[in-house]
C-alpha cells in the first residue's frame, strides 16, 4: 500500500528551490568554475588530478541530488531508497560545510569584525541549506 504525502505550498517551494540549488551548484562544480565555493575549497586543499576528481565527485552528487529532489515531488520512491538518498545528500552537504567553512585555506575568520561577519553569514547560509535538506527529508 502506498502512502500519499501531503505538504504545504511552502514545503513544495522549499523542495523546488533546494532541488534547483543542488542541480545548478552541481553543474557549476562539474565545470570547475572559480566562482563555485565548493570547487574553490577543493582546489585550495587539493591540487592537480585529486582536486579534479573531487570536483567531479561532488558535482555528480549535487546534480543527482537536485534531480532526485525535483523528481521526488512527482514520483514516490520506496521508503528505504528515499531515506538512503536523503542521508547521502545530508552527508555530502555536511562534508562541504566542513570543507568550505573550516578546512579551506583562509576559511576561518582572521580576527577583524568584517571577516568574522562574512564567515558567520556564509556559515549560516550553509546551515540553512542543511536545515532545508533535513526538513525535506521527512
Amino acid at each position: 500500500m502506498s502512502v500519499q504525502r501531503e505538504h504545504s505550498i511552502g514545503y513544495l517551494f522549499l523542495q523546488t528551490a533546494l532541488g534547483l540549488f543542488f542541480l545548478v551548484s552541481g553543474i557549476w562544480t562539474l565545470q570547475g568554475s572559480s566562482g563555485n565555493e565548493i570547487a574553490v575549497a577543493i582546489k585550495s586543499v587539493l591540487k592537480g588530478d585529486n582536486a579534479q576528481i573531487c570536483c567531479i565527485v561532488f558535482g555528480i552528487i549535487e546534480v543527482l541530488a537536485g534531480i532526485f529532489l525535483l523528481l521526488r515531488m512527482f514520483v514516490t520512491f520506496s521508503a528505504p531508497i528515499d531515506t538512503i538518498l536523503m542521508i547521502i545528500i545530508m552527508i555530502a552537504w555536511i562534508a562541504s560545510i566542513i570543507l568550505i567553512d573550516f578546512i579551506e585555506h583562509g576559511a576561518l575568520p582572521a580576527g577583524n569584525i568584517t571577516s568574522v561577519l562574512k564567515w558567520l553569514k556564509a556559515f549560516a547560509y550553509h546551515l540553512l541549506v542543511l536545515g532545508a535538506v533535513i526538513t525535506v527529508k521527512d
